[in-house]
């Protein structure tokens, strides 16, 4: 059981961050971070697969995408074999490469390929838009919250409480897009997904 914990936009606070991230802490043995400019991403994260290179949060190998992964998809071997075949080199044996891979390959189509259960942001690390999607039963969960200039994302409520914002909940199923202006839209994944 991984936690994820993401504060994206040019308000982003490393203190606020990081309370969001010890508030994660009973969720994984280790802490993996990457702060950048407007960009705080972490994930507290149990080390079964690929203990030593499926580090998180995982930025492809152009560095455009960022991705923040908790869960597992059961069908990522298969993936991993076709996306193989189209050209796509992998570092890792883990899931979490193939998530961002699929989703470089396929785009919003990508979930549709995913079996498992999982709860995931991927950012455009140019525009600062971020992708976020969460298994059919709603298995790994996905929260998020606003506050002026910055948007925040965690795997626990408890994680975004304090801002003084509602909290809000992605839906099982759903997926969809938050804009660099902080709306977030979602929808059913059977459907295209927001923008």
């Amino acid at each position: 059981m991984c936690g994820i914990a993401l504060s994206i936009g040019p308000e982003a606070d490393p203190a606020t961050f990081r309370r969001m991230l010890a508030a994660l802490a009973p969720r994984g043995e280790v802490t993996e971070t990457r702060q950048e400019g407007g960009l705080l991403a972490g994930v507290r994260r149990l080390r079964i697969v690929d203990r030593e290179r499926a580090v998180q949060p995982w930025v492809t190998p152009d560095k455009r995408h960022l991705l923040c992964y908790n869960g597992e998809v059961f069908n990522h071997h298969e993936l991993r074999a076709e996306l193989t075949r189209l050209g796509y080199a992998f570092d890792s044996v883990s899931d979490t490469e193939v998530v961002l891979a699929a989703f470089r390959q396929w785009g919003e189509e990508a979930v549709r390929r995913l079996r498992g259960e999982y709860a995931f942001v991927v950012v455009e690390r140019a525009s600062g838009r971020a992708y976020l999607a969460r298994d059919p039963l709603g298995v790994k969960s996905l929260y998020w919250s606003r506050s002026p200039g910055c948007l925040h994302l965690a795997s626990e409520v408890k994680a975004l409480v304090g801002h003084g914002a509602p909290i809000s909940e992605v839906p099982p199923g759903h997926h969809g897009w938050a804009g660099r202006d902080g709306a977030v839209r979602t929808c059913p994944a059977s459907a295209p997904g927001g923008r």
